[in-house]
């Protein structure tokens, strides 16, 4: 994954941290935010199916994209993730946004390595098949 786009700069619940997403098997991008209801609905579900993809061995990492309106709306949701986000209204999310042509949320988009989509929106992959999806998604970064 070309970290060149993406920064290596995000923050989680506890802080700033950098992430080397070139380490990561999957990278999926989560648009999503809490005043949005199918968004507070879903994220439950994501954030199980990403604790059980890495339970043995972290192979996926979700990047949030946040559409939250206000600093302390984006730390109070962020403390429900257990991956990291792009810090609110940091200049990378309106490039995503743009970039993948992202309409609608919660939209979970799959990359391939060179940032490419792999899957415009996996949401229904997690709800339909579980921690099987990541297979799924993997078959696709790994495909031409």
């Amino acid at each position: 994954m070309d970290n060149n786009f993406f920064g290596d700069n995000f923050v989680n619940k506890n802080g700033p941290c950098k992430i080397k997403l070139s380490d990561m098997k999957v990278i999926v991008l989560y648009f999503c935010a809490s005043w949005c209801p199918p968004c507070v609905n879903f994220t439950p579900t994501l954030v199980e199916f990403y604790n059980d993809v890495n339970l043995e061995t972290k192979q996926l990492e979700i990047i949030w994209v946040s559409y939250e309106e206000s600093e302390s709306q984006f730390k109070k949701y962020l403390e429900e993730m257990p991956w990291p986000a792009i810090p609110h209204n940091d200049k990378r999310i309106q490039q995503l946004v743009d970039k993948y042509e992202i309409k609608g949320i919660p939209t979970v988009t799959v990359l391939r390595k060179n940032g490419d989509v792999a899957k415009k929106n996996g949401k229904q992959d997690v709800i339909k098949e579980g921690e099987g999806a990541y297979n799924l998604w993997e078959q696709l970064v790994n495909s031409e």
